[in-house]
């Protein structure tokens, strides 16, 4: 696949002293990429993939959760391997903070 997709975040750990940068490698991704590629071309791609990631499920009405892996050649590097982000309207309990309960 010619696009790589990534996340760059900065995390609010106050142990943690600076950006991640995570490679996603998801069948989601994957199949995304393909299916906007035969609807819009070569073109239109990129811009649909922005639309469906940032202006659809990276939005303050979903509770996004990563599912993450690395590899045993590479136990320190991660790889976002895909994700969950049900509606927050509809989620009983959510967590904001990964130490918080």
């Amino acid at each position: 696949m010619p696009l790589e997709f990534r996340y760059r975040f900065r995390c609010d750990d106050t142990d943690c002293t600076g950006h991640h940068d995570v490679a996603r490698r998801d069948w989601e991704a994957g199949e995304s990429y393909r299916k906007y590629l035969r609807q819009y071309g070569q073109q239109g791609v990129v811009e649909k993939l922005r639309e469906r990631w940032f202006s659809r499920v990276f939005t303050p009405d979903h509770v996004v959760h990563c599912f993450v892996g690395n590899l045993a050649k590479r136990p320190k590097t991660f790889m976002q391997l895909g994700l969950f982000y049900p509606r927050r309207s509809i989620v009983e309990h959510y967590q904001e903070e990964l130490f918080s309960l």
